[in-house]
């Protein structure tokens, strides 16, 4: 299964991938980058539209690689 995250930090890449080993070890991971719409260090609102974004933006990637 490939699994695509909205995000290129290894870090968050690799805590996605130890979470998934505990249902599966059949995957992979491909961090995707895409844009949060929203300022480099969002506060309030702006870190869950940033969030509701990216995958969005990440939705839209996959549909078009299709």
């Amino acid at each position: 299964m490939k699994i695509l995250i909205g995000t290129k930090n290894p870090g968050k890449i690799e805590g996605a991938t130890e979470a998934l080993k505990n249902y599966s070890d059949n995957f992979e991971i491909e961090g995707i980058s895409v844009s949060s719409d929203v300022g480099e260090e969002p506060v309030n609102n702006e870190i869950y539209e940033g969030a509701r974004n990216r995958v969005n933006n990440l939705m839209n990637y996959a549909k078009e690689k299709k």
